[in-house]
């Protein structure tokens, strides 16, 4: 049989120009859109450690970042030092005045928001009254986190007892937090037991005004 070859040719390049076309108009693919890579969490930054003094019984505590300095109130000198560190100065110190009746060598030093009381050779026992949240921009605060500006609740949450109604309303305007033993004393609360130190917090208007520490129930003064 003979075959008509330019009808096959042409056949034949019809076929590919319409199989072209048909590909071309085809239906697009129907793929899943990539979904944009989420961009990763960026670390949260370590807040730098914030320096502090922390009062406790036996003494204060000066934490700054990973060092920490300790200095005892029965070491009036280093505590008198160490406050000096803390805060970059070291204020005159100035006489007290003696109550009628009493006679101490006894000087203090006026920091803005604390005051240290020790005699002038720094031999004996010394303490502190506190009346501001911080000292030369330096948080202060005892061990359980009280502070100037604390409430009565939260002084009562960390264990704090009445110790004394200064304006005899029935609600005790001093509160002491913690106790420790003070071998050779005799309290003057408690008859034939041994003395006690404390923190003690002044509380005016429910509100802590003043932190004295150590405070005690052995002293007449």
């Amino acid at each position: 049989m003979r075959r008509n070859t330019p009808f096959l040719l042409a056949l034949a390049a019809t076929a590919v120009l319409i199989a072209g076309c048909a590909a071309e108009a085809g239906p697009p693919s129907s793929s899943t859109p990539t979904p944009s890579a989420e961009a990763a969490p960026s670390a949260t930054p370590t807040p730098e450690a914030t320096a502090q003094l922390v009062v406790t019984i036996e003494g204060i505590d000066f934490v700054d970042g990973d060092d920490t300095q300790t200095a005892s109130f029965k070491d009036a000198a280093a505590l008198r030092s160490l406050l000096e560190a803390a805060t970059g100065e070291l204020p005159e110190p100035s006489e007290i005045e003696d109550p009628p009746g009493y006679e101490s060598d006894t000087v203090r030093y006026d920091w803005d928001g604390l005051t240290l009381f020790m005699d002038p050779a720094g031999t004996a026992p010394a303490r502190i009254t506190v009346m501001s949240a911080a000292v030369a921009g330096i948080p202060i605060a005892s061990e359980e986190g009280l502070t100037i500006g604390s409430t009565r609740d939260d002084v009562v949450a960390a264990q704090g007892w009445d110790v004394f109604d200064a304006d005899g309303d029935g609600i005790a305007d001093y509160l002491g937090v913690g106790g420790m033993e003070v071998p050779g004393t005799t309290s003057l609360v408690r008859p034939g037991e041994t003395g006690v130190q404390y923190l003690m917090f002044d509380v005016a208007g429910d509100v802590v005004t003043r932190i004295d520490a150590p405070a005690d129930d052995f002293s007449d003064l």
